[in-house]
């Protein structure tokens, strides 16, 4: 497919060419095309939103993306973007994911439902069907659920949920797929509206994305001060909104904090470790497969497959070149400049 490219914010001068580094004030700048696209949502206009990899470990190939429409459900993709199944559970969201504590190969999906305003816990098998809701806890002291991720460490699964107030909660879960339960922890405030959310278990830390403003820094644990930083904050290149935030984990607390800018049509790279910015790119069209605007959910994945050696990143495409909104994934290493 082909479209062209609207820059919401138009901050450069000259033509880049693609895929070649250049600077952005003091960061690399990236124009990367997109290798592979999934099928259009079913719902039209502003549908599809978040999405999540369900990292298949025992055979890579058959890792799945599970992603939101938010008028509809959930649908479940396969690595060449093929709908495997569709499950209409309600106006999901945003959805994160983390293997079963309980279960050899299950997995617990959670999405914010919007048509109960609730907190949902689903349970995945690996080949992505859908086994049961194992919890729907309504909130009625958030207001239209929003964004939602996992903390989960060898001894603490939480659940960050966000709504359109800049009110975030803190949920613990107890693990038991049996007599699943989750508890209200704490209630964090911002002045404004809040959906991004990652979590870095190798720090104990929570990044949230305060879409005019910046990405905050938070301690997990709700017995400890929250000792709340400012890390990256808009300025004359990047312009809000942030929106989707993800985590690439390339070990030894090494990896990449990863954002979408809206008003800059692009993603921020900021190192896991310095929590320095590092990198911005842009997702462009190619010969087959349209580039990607004003990007909602992204995500990023280090499991390796014969298409994708180093993994991939995924992102939202809100202009799917007229056709239903869809999700493009990107080889890592064009992102790093790997051949």
């Amino acid at each position: 497919m082909y479209k062209k490219l609207f820059f919401a914010c138009l901050i450069f001068t000259s033509i880049l060419n693609s895929q070649e580094p250049n600077l952005l004030g003091s960061l690399l700048y990236m124009e990367v095309e997109a290798d592979v696209e999934t099928e259009p949502v079913f719902a039209g206009d502003d549908a599809a939103d978040d999405m999540c990899v369900l990292e298949n470990l025992i055979n890579p190939e058959k890792s799945l993306i599970v992603s939101s429409d938010k008028k509809f459900g959930i649908i479940v993709y396969d690595l060449e973007g093929n709908k495997l199944y569709d499950y209409e559970v309600g106006r999901i969201n945003n959805v994160d994911i983390i293997p079963s504590k309980s279960s050899q190969d299950k997995y617990l999906v959670a999405g914010t439902n919007r048509t109960y305003n609730s907190i949902d816990l689903y349970i995945f098998n690996s080949n992505g069907e859908l086994e049961k809701n194992i919890v729907r806890e309504i909130v009625p002291s958030l207001k239209d659920v929003y964004g939602i991720t996992f903390y989960d460490d060898k001894y603490n699964t939480y659940l960050f949920v966000s709504d359109k107030k800049g009110n975030v909660e803190q949920w613990s879960y107890n693990n038991d797929e049996s007599s699943p339960e989750i508890k209200f922890e704490r209630k964090l405030r911002f002045s404004s509206l809040v959906e991004g959310i990652v979590a870095d278990e190798s720090k104990g830390k929570v990044y949230i994305g305060q879409e005019r403003k910046g990405i905050w820094e938070i301690n997990v644990f709700p017995t400890t001060d929250e000792e709340r930083k400012l890390i990256f904050k808009k300025n004359k290149f990047f312009k809000p909104d942030f929106e989707g935030l993800a985590l690439r984990d390339d070990g030894d607390s090494k990896g990449y904090l990863i954002s979408s800018v809206q008003g800059s049509n692009g993603y921020l790279l900021i190192d896991r470790e310095s929590l320095k910015a590092k990198t911005f790119f842009r997702v462009i069209s190619g010969e087959t497969i349209d580039g990607t605007t004003e990007t909602d959910g992204i995500d990023v994945t280090s499991i390796s497959t014969k298409k994708f050696p180093k993994g991939f990143f995924i992102a939202q495409d809100d202009d799917n070149d007229g056709l239903n909104q869809n999700f493009k994934l990107v080889d890592w290493r064009k992102i790093i400049n790997e051949n």
